[in-house]
C-alpha cells in the first residue's frame, strides 16, 4: 500500500505542471490522488534548488506510472517500456543462475539465456540510454521547473 505523504508528495508536483501536461493526467486520476493524500502532511518544491529534491520511494514510483502512462510521448513509452523488460530478464537470468540445478540444465535453457541476451543487447543499442547516471524524476522535475519558467 502507498504511503499517503507520497500521494501529497505527488499532488503537489502535478500543481508545479504546466496545464499543457497537467490534462494529459486524467481528472479522475488526479481526483484520487487527491482524495488519498496526507492533507497533514506539509509538501513545497523549491524550484531554485530542485535537484536537492528528496522524494519518497512510492512518490518515485506514482510518477512513472503517471510519466510512463500518460505525459511520455509514444516513443518514450516504447523506450521506457523495453528498459523494463531489460530490467525483467536480467532478474530472471539471476533467478534462473541462482536456482537452477543439473536437472533444468539443457540446450533450452541456454538457448533462452543466449537470447535473452541478445534481446537485451539490442534493446540497449535501441534505447536512448544516458551516460549521467541521475534519476529519472529528477528529469521529470527539470522538465516541470522549465515550463514553469515559460
Amino acid at each position: 500500500m502507498m504511503d499517503s505523504k507520497a500521494y501529497t508528495e505527488v499532488y503537489n508536483i502535478i500543481n508545479c505542471m504546466s496545464d499543457e501536461y497537467k490534462e494529459k493526467i486524467p481528472n479522475k486520476v488526479i481526483q484520487t490522488i487527491k482524495y488519498k493524500m496526507d492533507k497533514n502532511y506539509e509538501f513545497n518544491i523549491d524550484l531554485d534548488n530542485i535537484n536537492d529534491l528528496e522524494l519518497m520511494d512510492d512518490t518515485e514510483k506514482i510518477l512513472s506510472v503517471l510519466y510512463t502512462d500518460y505525459i511520455s510521448s509514444e516513443e518514450e513509452r516504447k523506450i521506457i517500456k523495453n528498459k523494463e523488460k531489460i530490467v525483467y530478464l536480467n532478474k530472471e537470468n539471476k533467478k534462473k543462475e541462482k536456482f537452477e540445478s543439473d536437472i533444468f540444465k539443457n540446450n533450452l535453457t541456454k538457448s533462452l539465456v543466449e537470447d535473452s541476451n541478445e534481446k537485451r543487447e539490442n534493446n540497449k543499442k535501441e534505447t536512448l540510454i544516458t551516460t549521467k547516471k541521475e534519476k529519472w524524476y529528477k528529469k521529470l522535475l527539470n522538465f516541470i521547473k522549465r515550463l514553469l519558467k515559460n
